[in-house]
Parts: structure tokens; C-alpha cells; sequence
């Protein structure tokens, strides 16, 4: 589409070839800009900034229980700067929608709100632990139950929406999972659990329920909607069946899942379910850069069988749209009317000429170029390739 657009109170109003101009508004002349939704980063652990490229791959078990003895070793302010630092990068890059999983939901939400960024926060709680090594936190049921409400109603905004999650199927108990997907779709958002992130973790659960923790979920009559399962990249057929009947939603990590050896998400036999993408935490994706997973996306699939391939369309969706409905926000994702004004900008006089109108040429141009200009719910945070809140810079 070439033509005007015009953006009032953070949404998209209108789109034509050519729109009169008003006298109050700001006019931002278009001619020699590529404009693209704002993409999105479905799942971060923004505070494991920290452990980026300290190793080059590490068993999922070794990283599960690493994470879970040093969480006791890191304060408030140093996770903060850390969500910081990882989320301006993205931002610089194009991300404008995050997908923040944490358990130390203070620091991450201080760190969203500064920069001025949209997130789906998946607040995680357990109340069990049947996984090796070190156990997360737990908490009873009615703890769990009662803390969401109260840091809901504390963190809620324009910006921020807070989800009831659990770290996998192997933190919480039948009772709390049936809560936690019920209080979702009270909210109509989301249930974010981590699923299926490799063959430790499927063994450990079967031990336990004798059966997977998507058949387990299935039982339970939560595999729907209002669920949205991280990674699931170790699946028996059964398990894909029952995805592809449940109608839930996937988040998918190719990049961390090959550092810790998980196995890979079957993405063209799930093609037609929501699936999103997500860089998951530095310390298992030491580029932390989502156009990297979207283009080990593209070419990791099918690398021995062609039907196995997706198409870059099929990328680009789940970078911007199809990231958008795992995450549970509507309205986002796409340049459209009654869309929200989450836009970046490319200047064209200053990126690459050699970027074409196809979609492969896009996510090129995605990862090899920055935005110079990033808008969100209407309101520009980078201009000229710079931030404008100057107090942002201190960080950098």
C-alpha cells in the first residue's frame, strides 16, 4: 500500500492514497518511508540479560536449575537494569510488544513502564515442583490465587496486561492449573505456561501423571484458547493431535531450543494454530535479537524435507500479528484501521537499497537494518535512531 495514514489517540483512524491535512495535526512526511507494524517478542526473560553469552549451549535441566538458585542471588535494582537494558535493544530494533515472563514482576513491569513499551506480563507462580535440581518458589493455591488479583489491579494500564502463569507443567498441581486458566478467561487473556521443553521434562512429568503435560492439560479442559503453551518442542503424535483439536496457542523459541538441546517445534504440521515468536532469556539465546529466530525459522524447518518448509508470509505473520493474538491483544499486529499505532519507520534514503516488496527481503531488512523512527499506541519513542527520553540514555 502507498498513500497517507492517519493516527489519533493511539490508534490507526485512516488510510487512502491521499488525506486533507487538519491544522493541529503533526505531520510526518512519508514519502521516503517504508512503514511496518511494530514487531513483536512474545516470550523474554528481559532480567536473564545478565547471563548472555556466557555459555554457547547447556542441557535444559543444567539452565532450569541454575536460574532457580541464582534467583535468590539477584536484587531488585539489578534485575532492573538488566530488563532495561534487554528491552531498550529490542526496542532499537523494532520490537514494540513484549511477552514478559517473570516471577519478580516489579522489576520487569518498572522497567516496561520507563521506556514506554507495550507488554503482555505473564505473572508466574507455583505451587509444586516434580522437576530435578533446584525447586522454584512455591506457594499454596489461595496465595497464588490472591497475589495475581493484587498485582493485577497494582500493574493493569493502557500498556500493561497482567496473566496468570506457571513456570511449566511440572510447577503446579491440577487445582492451581484449572485456577489459573480459569482466572484467564475471567479476563479473557491468556494462561502462559512453559510445555514440552524437551525430553527431561516430558519424562519427569510422565513419572509423575503417567501421561504428558498436554495430555494432562487436555484432561483438564484447559488445551483451549485461553492457554498459550511456550516451546512445546518435543511431541508424540498424540500431543499433536491434541493441539491441533484443543485450539490453544503456541509461543515458539527456535533459537533457545536448540542451546539446550529441546527438540524442535513441529511448525508446518501446527501451521494452522496461532503460533508466535519469542527470543526466551539471554542465557540460552545469546543474540536475544527476535529477526534471528524469525529467520532460524524460516530456514531450521524443512532443512531435510521441503514439505516440512514455512514461508517467509508465514514468518512475518508470526512476527507481528499472529505474536499479538498469543499474547491475547487484538487490534495489534497489522497496519489497518481501528489498529493500534504501534509503527516503525525505515528511512529509505539511508537503509540498503537492494530490499525488495517480497517478504523475505522484509525480514532481511529486518535484521540487518534499525528503524528510525518507533511509534507506540501513537507516541513516538525513537526519533532520528535516537530514544527521546533523554533519562534513558544514562542506560544505554
Amino acid at each position: 500500500f502507498k498513500g497517507d495514514m492517519r493516527v489519533s489517540a493511539g490508534y490507526i483512524t485512516e488510510l487512502d492514497n491521499k488525506i486533507a491535512e487538519k491544522n493541529d495535526e503533526i505531520i510526518i512526511p512519508s514519502c521516503d518511508f517504508i512503514v511496518l507494524p511494530g514487531m513483536i517478542n512474545a516470550h523474554l526473560h528481559p532480567s536473564k540479560e545478565i547471563y548472555g553469552g556466557m555459555l554457547d549451549c547447556s542441557p535444559i535441566d543444567v539452565v532450569l536449575d541454575s536460574v532457580h538458585k541464582n534467583n535468590s542471588l539477584e536484587d531488585a535494582e539489578g534485575q532492573y537494569v538488566a530488563s532495561l537494558k534487554s528491552m531498550m535493544s529490542a526496542l532499537q530494533k523494532g520490537v514494540t510488544t513484549f511477552g514478559l515472563f517473570t516471577s519478580r514482576i516489579e522489576s520487569d513491569v518498572r522497567a516496561a513502564q520507563k521506556i514506554g513499551v507495550r507488554a503482555v506480563v505473564n505473572y508466574c507462580q507455583n505451587n509444586q515442583w516434580i522437576g530435578s535440581g533446584q525447586s522454584p518458589e512455591s506457594k499454596s493455591s489461595e496465595e497464588v490465587i490472591h497475589q495475581f488479583f493484587e498485582i493485577e489491579g497494582k500493574y493493569k494500564s493502557n500498556l500493561i496486561v497482567v496473566c496468570p502463569a506457571t513456570a511449566s507443567e511440572l510447577s503446579a498441581d491440577n487445582d492451581l492449573m484449572i485456577k489459573l486458566h480459569h482466572i484467564a478467561k475471567q479476563f479473557n487473556t491468556k494462561f502462559f505456561v512453559h510445555m514440552h521443553e524437551g525430553e527431561h521434562q516430558v519424562i519427569s512429568h510422565h513419572k509423575v501423571y503417567g501421561m504428558s503435560g498436554i495430555e494432562r492439560l487436555a484432561k483438564l479442559n484447559i488445551l483451549d484458547n485461553h492457554t498459550t503453551l511456550i516451546h512445546s518442542c518435543h511431541l508424540s503424535e498424540k500431543d499433536k493431535n491434541l493441539l491441533l483439536l484443543g485450539g490453544c496457542n503456541i509461543i515458539h523459541c527456535p533459537v533457545s531450543n536448540s542451546f539446550v538441546g529441546a527438540g524442535t517445534l513441529p511448525l508446518k504440521d501446527l501451521s494452522s494454530m496461532t503460533v508466535g515468536l519469542g527470543t526466551d532469556a539471554a542465557m540460552v539465546n545469546p543474540v536475544n535479537d527476535i529477526t534471528f529466530d524469525a529467520l532460524m525459522s524460516l530456514y531450521h524447518h524443512g532443512d531435510n524435507n521441503f514439505a516440512k518448509k514455512v514461508s517467509a508470509t508465514y514468518i512475518l505473520k508470526s512476527l507481528t500479528e499472529g505474536g499479538a493474538h498469543s499474547l491475547g491483544l487484538s487490534q495489534t499486529g497489522r497496519i489497518e484501521r481501528g489498529f493500534k499505532a504501534d509503527l516503525i519507520f525505515y528511512d529509505k534514503k539511508s537503509i540498503d537499497s537492494g530490499y525488495i516488496n517480497t517478504p523475505v527481503s522484509i525480514l532481511k531488512m529486518l535484521n540487518q537494518e534499525s528503524p528510525c523512527k518507533v511509534m507506540i499506541n501513537g507516541k513516538t519513542i525513537i526519533d532520528g535512531k535516537k530514544l527521546l527520553d533523554s533519562t534513558l540514555l544514562d542506560n544505554d
